[in-house]
């Protein structure tokens, strides 16, 4: 294993603690409520690799799941996991055509936040629909699942708005601190040595 992927997976698991205490961080007025573990998946998608944002998203949210939620290992934790990996690798995959290029999403303000609005929208869809299943599976009311799905996409839209406002300026900052182009950039490694 070399330098690079040591660096990779140490800063990963940075996201992802920091992702478990964000996640905690809630702003609740009534029914709605703005979460800001967002923020760490978007920024881990748009500064380093799909992968990386996957991995940070799906494994931070399954140890949130099973210890912070209140709910424990159920059936339907693994769909509660889902979208929350899949922001990130959606978003990542945006990001990663940028890169591609030479560039970075963050340097096309409409762009990136129409990506971070639109990933959004498709997640309060799936959220919605794991809600549904959530209520087949543990028997609960499923009316509850129309009930909040206007109060679920607004608040994702609204999330996301937040999200990109303190993404781009942390984007700046985290990518002035990675140690190096490799990981900067998500590319291949090379064997140092």
């Amino acid at each position: 294993m070399g330098t690079n992927t040591i660096r990779r997976l140490a800063l990963d698991g940075v996201l992802m603690a920091l992702f478990l205490v964000l996640g905690m961080v809630r702003v609740r007025a009534g029914f709605v409520e703005i979460g800001f573990g967002t923020i760490v998946i978007t920024l881990a998608a748009l500064a380093l690799s799909p992968i990386d944002a996957l991995l940070i998203g799906g494994i931070g949210e399954f140890i949130s799941q099973v210890f912070f939620s209140g709910y424990g290992l159920t059936p339907t934790t693994p769909l509660w996991v889902l979208p929350v990996a899949l922001r990130g690798l959606f978003l990542g995959l945006i990001a990663l055509i940028y890169k591609r290029k030479g560039d970075t999403i963050t340097k096309h303000i409409v762009p990136c936040f129409l990506s971070i609005m639109g990933v959004a929208l498709f997640i309060s869809g799936l959220d919605t629909g794991i809600l549904y299943l959530d209520g087949l599976i543990m028997n609960y009311p499923v009316s509850y699942t129309a009930a909040q799905t206007i109060i679920r996409f607004a608040t994702s839209q609204l999330n996301a708005i937040i999200c990109g406002i303190l993404v781009i300026p942390l984007y700046k900052a985290v990518m002035f601190m990675l140690p190096n182009e490799e990981i900067k950039s998500g590319g291949k490694e090379t064997e140092e040595e």
